[in-house]
């Protein structure tokens, strides 16, 4: 009694992707992330309050108590603005199926973090201009000054210890907030992909054929 043979394996198919076709999306979605960033930034600095103070002395100034709040009002502002950033920032990466995967990951940090450190220093900038400070007030005087984005315990100074006109030493708590974020929203996508490949393009190379080898009774055979 002849045994029907069993169907041949199929052609195995390589799967590969280019390294140099990536740079051109990577580095469009790195200065978009960027620019985020910027923009919440400068948006950060137009909203955020400013913390009054009066000048008691010559060269010595100190804040009204009813102010003082403000200065956790600006660091939940940016927060919160960095949550939204996060959020975008894994939508944009997902956007682009090439990158999906721990480039796209690698991406939402770096992106992230240095959008979040441009954008505090921009925002920082607008803040000053909209509360310069004591300047010249007279004794007696009050002034609006910008608040900061220091935690104690938490500093991170961008300056390396230069004086600069406009401080951009902050809190490094508030650049996780953004990577967080985005790292969690790409997270959900993944999960919720129907392809286990994440619909990702990709060169198929030539199939590579196995010699008309069979499957018979669990066992490989085919031609020596």
């Amino acid at each position: 009694m002849n045994t029907p043979d069993a169907p041949a394996i199929p052609d195995r198919v390589v799967v590969r992707r280019d390294p140099h076709a990536l740079v051109r999306p990577a580095v469009v979605v790195l200065a978009v992330l960027l620019g985020l960033g910027a923009v919440a930034g400068v948006v950060w600095g137009l909203v955020v309050p400013g913390v009054t103070g009066v000048v008691v002395a010559p060269g010595r100034a100190g804040s009204l108590g009813a102010d003082t709040g403000h200065r956790f009002d600006a660091i939940a502002l940016f927060a919160c603005i960095s949550m939204v950033v996060g959020v975008l920032a894994g939508v944009v990466v997902w956007s682009v199926r090439a990158l999906r995967g721990p480039l796209g990951a690698v991406l939402v940090v770096v992106g992230t973090i240095a959008g979040g450190a441009l954008g505090a220093w921009l925002g920082g900038l607008v803040a000053h201009a909209r509360h310069p400070g004591p300047g010249g007030a007279a004794v007696g005087g009050y002034f609006t000054s910008a608040p900061g984005l220091r935690l104690s315990g938490a500093q991170l100074d961008l300056t390396g210890g230069l004086d600069i006109s406009v401080g951009v030493g902050m809190s490094w708590a508030v650049l996780v907030v953004a990577p967080a974020v985005g790292l969690v929203v790409v997270l959900v996508r993944i999960l919720a992909a129907r392809s286990p490949d994440l619909d990702v393009p990709a060169e198929l190379a030539a199939p590579q054929h196995d010699s008309g080898r069979r499957t018979q009774g669990g066992e490989l055979v085919g031609d020596a």
